[in-house]
C-alpha cells in the first residue's frame, strides 16, 4: 500500500526527521510504515485526522506523538492508544465521541484527558491507566471494568 501520500515529511536526517500524519484514519500499518522507512524524532496528527484506529499506538513507548493540532477526531477505536507510555494529548480529543474498549487502557500521560463529547465508556477503556487528570463531563453511562485502577495524579473528575 502506498502511504506516502498520507503524511509529511519535514527535517533531514542531520536535523531529525518531524512526521505530520495527514491521513483521515490513522492506522498500525502507517505508523509501521513511518517507523520503519522515516525513523522520525516527532509525530504529529493534522487536523485531518478523524479515526484512531483499533491497536493504532499499542505498546509504543515513544514520547514522540503529538496531538496539538489534531481538533477533528471523532473516534478512538479499541486498544488505540492501549498500553502507550508519555503521549502528548493536552485539549487535542475536544471532539471525540467515540472511545472503544481497552482504548486508552494501562496508557500513561502527564497530560490531562478532557472528553467533553464522549456519553459512553466501554470495558476497560481507562483500566491501569495513569493520567494528570480524566476530564468527562457529559458521560451517561460508564462500563463497570472502565476505571479500575485508573490512577490521576492530580484529582478524581471521573
Amino acid at each position: 500500500m502506498n502511504f506516502r501520500n498520507q503524511y509529511k515529511k519535514m527535517g533531514s536526517l542531520k536535523t531529525g526527521i518531524e512526521v505530520i500524519i495527514t491521513a483521515k484514519t490513522v492506522t498500525r500499518e502507517l505508523i509501521d510504515h513511518i517507523l520503519m522507512r522515516e525513523r522520525p524524532r516527532s509525530i504529529s496528527f493534522s487536523d485531518r485526522v478523524e479515526i484512531i484506529d483499533e491497536y493504532c499506538l499499542y505498546r509504543l513507548n515513544i514520547d514522540t506523538f503529538y496531538f496539538d493540532s489534531a481538533f477533528n477526531i471523532k473516534e478512538i477505536r479499541e486498544g488505540a492508544f492501549k498500553k502507550v507510555r508519555h503521549f502528548h494529548c493536552a485539549d487535542s480529543f475536544d471532539s471525540v465521541s467515540i472511545v472503544g474498549e481497552s482504548a486508552f487502557e494501562e496508557a500513561e500521560s502527564e497530560d490531562a484527558l478532557y472528553l467533553p463529547n464522549v456519553i459512553s465508556v466501554p470495558d476497560n477503556c481507562f483500566r491501569n491507566a495513569r493520567f494528570l487528570d480524566v476530564i468527562l463531563p457529559n458521560v451517561e453511562q460508564i462500563a463497570d471494568s472502565a476505571v479500575e485502577g485508573l490512577q490521576l495524579d492530580n484529582s478524581k473528575s471521573v
